[in-house]
């Protein structure tokens, strides 16, 4: 750096000063001194050890033009501290001094970028245009407006979303990112980047990463620790190690190892237990010579997702996918195509469980700059144009690593923007319901066996009845909790065969209609052997315990919000007529896990209990493709679907006494959700009731005749419970306390041939539920 003319103002400062010739030619030495010493740190690129020097001089002698830009400089190359750098490089450049590089304008317009300041800082980039000389800057300055106008255009329609900083025990003073999560948001897995511990001798050890997992527990991050997965070390140095990805049970975890900035590849660790397994390397399918830095798996585990910067992509990092063949290898990696890659970085892609929705990051497309989060939907073999989802999910700064819980109300994703802990932080994205709608039915569960119960080594086929072919080659409950997840999507059948050690397979039927929302089963399947008075084992025993949810359990907290909506809960459309697992059907509220500790008294009995002789517990063929599996014949019970259907009739009543377990209806118009006047006596009488008597609540239930379509009744119905719910709500009962449902035009009560019969159909139905827990 050019520093005549910075020496000559301090000399003439300091000739004005009341100090013999003698020391102002040993204070001007040494400012000569400092100034050598910071430029000398500058000019390495030691910005912590040269701001300092400079700010000293700075107090000296304020607002040099010359100190005004390496003070700028400093803090512009300093994370979190570079809007810091706005007022000095304002400073360097207002003063005209032709020794201050062009390099400020560019620099000038970013930190304004930054800051959100996105005219001034197009006014920049424009004015370096006019003083750079090389096409390549000129290129990086049109590049930056682009982001700037881009930014202009997303700020305007903020997304309707939640965003927040998820806090300690998580984010700390250093960096943390790169979050995955279980498909029921019940395990949180993320990497963290801290200083090393200092040798022997003191000298600044390497910052190093390692992977951490939290669980939630009453709604509560526990205190995160490492999963244990020490990465190799290469040539004395220990390389870098991230979770990049996590299968929907949170039983696989994708991690990524490398040594350099370049190189990198993907690895796999199963859970075993409570013991993530050493990660063994991915094939040569996946990895390459070059860097693959992130993944993603499908629930079925047919389809995987990466990032790779390998030679033939489009540009930069670009998102690839390999697909499971027969041989239970992957095939050859396929570029996504120009409608995803970009010629800049596309990385850290996320496949939803609904296996078509992507997200990923990238610094093209109409990002606002740095990595943004884009959403792109697989339909009719092609991928839609990706949507930037805008502010204030995307920043000016780096926002990626993003993953959504299988319901669509709850995203995770790290990014480096203001206000954080420090470092990079993750930040939790909360979902509208309106707009988080996702149609899969994730069911969950355990499977024990013996007295006392526990886990036993387990397998679970499932197998798509209509193709016959298996869908995922096997899910593996965890060996020591004996919990499972699995997602199914909407409008199929299945037969899922269960295997567990030391017990014969058996099987149950699982059908899954078409639906518009998430819908969650959880399931405790018991296994025991049946003892004969001789000791000997004569046969088999399976109990089935189905967890109906407590609503009180929703908190009053959420009540409070007054919104009939987050209280809305959804029936979970998966019957069993010929199964012994899948006996009833359960409504569990998005917003909150199903807990077998709470039980409500508002469906069928919580446990049903088979028992099969050795002799009905012969074995039987299941032919599936190519392969015979053999099982105990299907249990057949009555669906409890159909026994609500064939009660419902003889439970209406318009008594004035109201009862619990009674059914009492209000009525609507055609084709219309709102009250009429006369269904408000029947609401009051509801009312008063649920006022007088807090242990209660409500199951409302709606329902249209046969006028239209099956979607457009649907949401009508739907929409007939929840103003019927919000009427509770709003009149002081907690949103808790009420359960509601529409059922289209599927439940009936008369055949929908005259006038009256269809007014008769057009109804919510309201039964009142007493609250009990279980011990």
């Amino acid at each position: 750096m050019n520093r005549k003319t910075y020496t000559c103002a301090f000399l003439l400062f300091f000739s004005t000063m009341a100090f013999d010739a003698q020391d102002s030619w040993a204070q001007n030495a040494e400012i000569e001194k400092k100034i050598k010493k910071a430029d000398a740190f500058l000019n390495i690129k030691d910005y912590a050890q040269a701001l300092p020097l400079y700010l000293e001089l700075d107090r000296t002698a304020p607002k040099d033009p010359q100190t005004s830009y390496a003070i700028g400089t400093c803090y512009f190359n300093m994370p979190g501290d570079i809007l810091k750098s706005i007022p000095y490089f304002e400073t360097a450049l207002q003063s005209k001094d032709p020794n201050i590089p062009p390099r400020a304008y560019f620099n000038l317009g970013k930190a304004y970028h930054l800051n959100n300041d996105f005219d001034k800082a197009i006014e920049q980039f424009n004015y370096y245009k006019t003083v750079a000389k090389e096409a390549e800057k000129l290129a990086e300055a049109t590049r930056q407006i682009q982001f700037c106008n881009n930014a202009k255009i997303l700020s305007k329609a903020e997304a309707m979303v939640f965003v927040q900083n998820i806090g300690a025990p998580i984010n700390t003073k250093y960096t943390e990112y790169g979050p995955v999560i279980s498909a029921d948001e019940k395990l949180l897995i993320y990497t963290t980047l801290k200083p090393g511990t200092p040798t022997a001798s003191g000298a600044k050890a390497p910052e190093f990463e390692d992977i951490l997992i939290t669980n939630k527990l009453d709604n509560n991050w526990t205190t995160p620790k490492s999963i244990g997965i020490n990465p190799p070390v290469v040539n004395n140095i220990r390389s870098n190690i991230g979770s990049v990805g996590l299968s929907p049970d949170g039983q696989k975890l994708l991690v990524y190892m490398g040594t350099t900035a370049n190189t990198g590849d993907i690895y796999l660790s199963t859970l075993q237990g409570d013991k993530w397994q050493a990660p063994a390397k991915m094939g040569k399918e996946v990895n390459s010579n070059s860097q693959e830095s992130s993944a993603s798996l499908t629930p079925d585990e047919k389809v995987m997702y990466f990032a790779s910067n390998r030679p033939g992509g489009i540009g930069g990092m670009d998102v690839y996918k390999v697909e499971k063949q027969a041989s239970g290898e992957w095939g050859a990696p396929i570029n996504l195509g120009p409608t995803i890659n970009t010629p800049y970085d596309e990385e850290a892609p996320f496949i939803h469980p609904d296996k078509k929705t992507l997200y990923f990051s990238s610094d093209g497309h109409n990002s606002m700059g740095g990595d943004d989060i884009f959403k792109a939907i697989y339909d009719k073999g092609r991928w839609s144009a990706p949507v930037n989802m805008g502010v204030p999910i995307n920043t000016p700064y780096n926002d990626s690593y993003f993953a959504l819980s299988a319901d669509g109300k709850k995203g995770y994703f790290s990014s480096d923007r203001p206000g954080g802990s420090g470092g990079q932080d993750i930040y939790f994205l909360g979902i509208p319901e309106e707009q988080g709608i996702v149609p899969l039915t994730m069911m969950k569960g355990k499977i024990l066996a013996g007295v006392p119960a526990k886990a036993v080594r387990t397998k679970i086929k499932v197998v798509d009845k209509e193709t016959q072919e298996i869908i995922k080659d096997v899910y593996n409950p965890n060996a020591k909790t004996g919990d499972y997840l699995i997602i199914f999507p909407p409008g199929k059948n299945y037969d899922m065969i269960i295997e567990a050690e030391g017990y014969k397979p058996y099987l149950v039927n699982i059908h899954v209609p078409n639906q518009n929302y998430f819908y969650e089963l959880y399931q405790e399947i018991l296994l025991n052997p049946v003892v004969g008075k001789n000791g000997e084992v004569v046969g088999q025993e399976i109990s089935v315990k189905n967890a109906f949810y407590d609503v009180e359990k929703q908190g009053e907290a959420k009540a409070k919000q007054n919104n009939a909506e987050i209280y809305a809960l959804m029936g979970n459309i998966m019957s069993a007529s010929d199964s012994a697992a899948l006996n009833s059907l359960l409504d569990v509220a998005y917003s909150e896990p199903v807990d077998m500790k709470t039980i409500a008294a508002t469906e069928p009995s919580a446990g049903e209990r088979y028992m099969f002789s050795d002799e009905s517990g012969k074995l039987v063929p299941f032919v599936v493709g190519k392969d015979t599996l053999y099982t105990m014949a299907a249990v057949n019970t009555n669906d409890p679907v159909k026994k609500a259907a064939n009660t419902r009739k003889e439970q209406i009543t318009k008594e004035t006494v109201l009862k619990p377990n009674q059914i009492y209806i209000v009525y609507f118009d055609t084709d219309k959700s709102n009250l009429k006047a006369d269904a408000m006596p029947e609401l009051e009488k509801v009312y008063d009731f649920l006022k007088k008597n807090p242990s209660f609540g409500v199951s409302i239930s709606g329902h249209t005749d046969n006028v239209g379509t099956q979607d457009r009744n649907q949401l009508i119905s739907e929409n007939r419970a929840k103003e019927v719910a919000k009427y509770m709500v709003t009149k002081g009962i907690s949103g808790a306390r009420t359960l509601s449902k529409g059922y289209g035009q599927m439940d009936p009560l008369n055949n929908n041939a005259t006038e009256d019969e269809k007014k008769k159909n057009r109804r919510v139905e309201i039964t009142l539920v007493e609250l009990k827990k279980a011990n």
